[in-house]
């Protein structure tokens, strides 16, 4: 089992690079929500199908996460890193440079494929250096940092493409990227996974399928995988189209739709900081089950009020900051359900939340393709999140047990 003290790399270098990976991975998913209209017009397609940007690079994140996190725990997490974030550059030089809808889908798979490979390499990475009683606030940083893009890095974008157009959102997402993997070259020594230096009697692609079948069969974890998909699911279903919602309820432009998405981005970045503290304190599964039911509220309530943008605003606000307090809630359960192969768990869990994005958008795309109204959108994704609820029983004493052991093994590797 990894613990903190097998990695010679520094916790705060860890965590500054997890930051500004996630920053990345959190901007290049969410600046495409305000810029949908834009960006359908130049492609010359229906802005309501402008959804399937989001849908397809979650879909590759969701099916290939799996494989890039089970060979983390086997070749290391700076190796995967590293060849995520070139793959991410690319992705996003590429969709800067499109001409048409189908290149544009083509180049935000292959950016969804760069996230794969970074996101669960950085969570992993996160979990390997710090103990357990530290974890749910380490992994509230790292999502504050994901969903801090909504703060800082959207309303620029789309400001910056108001004022110039929207391909410049994805250069300078590309730009600051190649800085990062600068960064990490510098400042990082590999880290082994979990499974490295173990003897290897199986091929590394049995290896790894076996890392993956491991996973799923484990009860507990499949409980928090599905509900983290259901969580993404509640989350994303209404938020990939918000730039369309409040272009046809207010009609907002995308420097408009980047402010009303900076206010719902503050709530999350604090919510998740202060989850990850709550759930150390009180648990987990207690704090998921406040957020469930204030998200659930929130996005229903959002698309129902009417005309009054004021509050709308608060609505969109309070859903926002409910989804930032139980992303590193779910997390952290996941880190520590099966510790041994805590990569393979996590890259699960980060595809499960992407598998959640893309059913969510691509099914809300359709619908309102098909003229189903916002507030149907949103009781949809209420529903998602209070199905979390029921899974959250399937989990409980587990989470502890496991978490008493690697305690257990922590200290006597420090004797």
């Amino acid at each position: 089992m990894s613990t903190p003290a097998q990695h010679a790399a520094s916790p705060g270098r860890v965590m500054a690079i997890g930051v500004s990976s996630a920053f990345l991975i959190g901007l290049d998913s969410m600046v495409v929500a305000p810029l949908i209209p834009a960006i359908a017009e130049d492609a010359d397609a229906p802005a309501r199908l402008g959804g399937l940007l989001v849908s397809v690079y979650a879909l590759f994140f969701a099916v290939s996460a799996p494989l890039f996190g089970a060979l983390s725990d086997r070749l290391g997490r700076r190796r995967i890193l590293t060849a995520g974030l070139v793959l991410f550059v690319v992705g996003n030089a590429l969709t800067g440079l499109g001409m048409n809808f189908p290149f544009l889908l083509a180049c935000r798979a292959l950016s969804g494929l760069g996230a794969a490979m970074i996101m669960p390499s950085v969570y992993a990475m996160i979990s390997d250096t710090h103990p357990f009683e530290q974890r749910g606030k380490a992994i509230g940083k790292v999502v504050a940092g994901l969903l801090s893009s909504s703060v800082i890095g959207v309303p620029i974008g789309s400001y910056l493409a108001f004022l110039t157009s929207w391909r410049a959102a994805f250069f300078v997402i590309a730009v600051a990227t190649a800085l990062v993997f600068v960064l990490v070259l510098v400042l990082l020594p590999e880290m082994p996974g979990s499974s490295a230096g173990k003897p290897q009697k199986v091929s590394p692609g049995k290896a790894v399928l076996g890392m993956v079948r491991s996973a799923v069969s484990t009860p507990a974890v499949l409980f928090v995988l599905v509900g983290t998909l259901l969580w993404a699911a509640a989350l994303y279903g209404m938020f990939s189209n918000i730039g369309t919602f409040y272009a046809e309820r207010f009609q907002l432009n995308e420097a408009q739709a980047g402010l009303t998405i900076m206010g719902s981005g503050a709530g999350s970045m604090a919510g998740a900081l202060v989850g990850g503290r709550l759930a150390d304190k009180f648990g987990k599964r207690t704090v998921m089950v406040v957020a469930a039911i204030v998200a659930a509220a929130g996005v229903i309530t959002t698309p129902a009020i009417g005309s009054n943008l004021v509050l709308v605003l608060i609505a969109f606000i309070a859903w926002g900051t409910a989804v930032g307090v139980g992303q590193p809630c779910l997390t952290a359960l996941v880190s520590e359900l099966r510790p041994e192969i805590r990569g393979t768990a996590l890259a699960l869990n980060s595809s499960a939340q992407y598998l959640g994005m893309t059913l969510a958008t691509s099914l809300a795309a359709l619908l309102l393709d098909r003229g189903v109204s916002w507030v149907v959108i949103g009781v949809i994704c209420g529903a998602c999140a209070l199905l979390v609820l029921p899974l959250l029983a399937g989990i409980k004493g587990v989470a502890g047990s496991v978490a008493a052991q690697e305690k257990q093994q922590a200290a006597e590797g420090a004797r």
